[in-house]
Order: structure tokens, then C-alpha cells, then sequence
């Protein structure tokens, strides 16, 4: 062998040896996730049977009847969670003279709610017009046991009493509570109250 080649294997093995012991390569670094926004909150979603409601009963209030009718009859189904629905459904069906539907309406407000007071004391006045006495009077006394102080339903009773049931001590009764809960003397009332006591005066006398 030459003596170049002798140098030769040497140098290459030398070579050889070097290129196994070289470093690793060093990866790529991972890009650094990009920062995630924080989500937006979702938006409540809208309550329209909530909307109708309020514009069903600003509605009454300006004395647009129809217009209230028809949103409260629109939500009439999520009455549960808005137990004046029917009430105020019976409100306006009355203002229309329409009683049977008003009826209905008043029943089903007391159905959903048992402490309406309010209800009771209509469905009373619909009961007096239908000559159901006694039905109106435990109506009319069901929406004071619930709320004493409810004037109207005083009044009605007395009215009950009074011309229906020919009963004046009570009516009396019911008269001059009416009469005491509300802000200004009602001069009519005011005139039952001293007829009933000069009828009652002659009666004792």
C-alpha cells in the first residue's frame, strides 16, 4: 500500500469519528399559543312574554281594551309565573261587558293564584248579576279575608247587603268601613249610611 494511502484511512476515520460525535440538533421551540380573548358574556335572552305583559297592562291603562286583550291573551299560556295575567284579562273583558269571558277569566286567575283578591271580588259582582246571592257573598268575603283593607270589596257587600239581601245592619257595617279606608268621603255612600240608620232608627222604634 502506497504510503498516501496509508494517510488516507487515518484521516477518514479521524473524519469519521468527528462527525459521529456531533451535537444533536437543537428542535424547532414550539410557537407559544396565541393569548385566547375571554369569551363575551352571553346575552340574557329577551323575556317577551314580559314585554306583552307591561304593554298589555299599559294598555289598560290608557284605556285601549282590545289592544290589552290580545297581548294578554298572547301570554296567558306562561300565567304561572305572572299570576295577573287572568286578572287583568277578567278586568278587561268586564270593561267590554263581555261577563262570561270574564267569568272565565277571574276563575282562572283565582285557579292560578288563590290569594287574588281582586278576582274574587269581580267574580262577586258577576255573580250578583246573575242573582247567585250567596255565591257573590262568600266571594266578596273570601277577597276580605285576604285583604281587609280592600275597599271595593267592602262597598260591593255592603251593596249586597243592602239592596239584594235586604240586611241593613251589615250593610251598615260594610258602608262605614268602606267609607273609613278610603281618602275622600264618597257623598254617596255617605248618603246610604244615613238612610240605613233613619230605617233602622224607625225600625227599632
Amino acid at each position: 500500500m502506497s504510503r498516501f494511502n496509508n494517510l488516507l484511512i487515518p484521516l477518514l476515520a479521524a473524519m469519521l469519528a468527528a462527525c459521529s460525535s456531533l451535537p444533536e440538533p437543537v428542535p424547532a421551540p414550539e410557537p407559544e399559543p396565541a393569548e385566547q380573548a375571554a369569551p363575551e358574556p352571553a346575552a340574557a335572552p329577551i323575556d317577551y312574554n314580559q314585554q306583552y305583559y307591561e304593554q298589555a297592562v299599559a294598555a289598560l291603562k290608557e284605556g285601549d281594551t282590545e289592544s290589552a286583550i290580545g297581548l294578554l291573551v298572547r301570554v296567558s299560556g306562561d300565567a304561572p309565573d305572572k299570576p295577573y295575567v287572568f286578572t287583568n284579562l277578567g278586568l278587561a273583558y268586564f270593561k267590554l261587558e263581555q261577563y262570561e269571558l270574564a267569568e272565565q277569566a277571574f276563575r282562572a286567575a283565582v285557579d292560578h293564584n288563590a290569594r287574588d283578591a281582586v278576582a274574587y271580588n269581580h267574580l262577586g259582582i258577576l255573580q250578583r248579576q246573575q242573582g247567585q246571592f250567596e255565591e257573590a257573598r262568600k266571594s266578596y268575603q273570601r277577597a276580605l279575608d285576604i285583604d281587609s283593607n280592600y275597599a271595593l270589596a267592602h262597598l260591593n257587600l255592603g251593596i249586597l247587603f243592602d239592596i239584594y239581601l235586604q240586611d241593613l245592619e251589615p250593610a251598615l257595617r260594610q258602608y262605614q268601613r268602606y267609607q273609613a279606608l278610603i281618602s275622600e268621603e264618597n257623598k254617596q255612600v255617605a248618603g246610604w249610611i244615613v238612610d240605613i240608620e233613619r230605617r233602622l232608627q224607625s225600625g227599632a222604634s
